[in-house]
């Protein structure tokens, strides 16, 4: 096995074994209660609709000030969502494993042995 087969074979045991954590199993299931979510996933969509408005008008050099306002309330009526703090917190400790695993795989390169 060439040492680049090697490398490759531990990152993929390292993506399995992420893949059993419970961060990513929660990760998962947060997601897929999100996509579920008929409420937030419509609250989802009216924001990024705002939000592609206001990237037009500021082409334009339209005032924005108003639709600024709406997209700030729809994104505290997302936020507010159970489903969508769940889910951000999921991602929030799923995202903490995975920098964590990398900080580890840092701090073992810059060992000297």
């Amino acid at each position: 096995m060439t040492e680049k087969e090697e490398i490759m074979e531990k990152a993929r045991e390292l993506g399995k074994a992420i893949r059993a954590s419970d961060e990513y199993k929660e990760l998962v299931e947060a997601q897929k209660n999100l996509d579920e979510d008929e409420e937030t996933q419509e609250l989802l969509n009216k924001y990024n609709t705002e939000a592609q408005k206001i990237q037009m008008k500021q082409l334009t050099g339209e005032s924005i000030e108003e639709d600024i306002k709406k997209l700030r309330e729809l994104e505290e009526r997302i936020m507010d969502s159970e489903t969508m703090k769940k889910y951000a917190e999921a991602e929030k400790k799923f995202k903490n494993l995975v920098d964590d695993a990398n900080k580890a795989i840092v701090e073992a390169m810059e060992k000297e042995e």
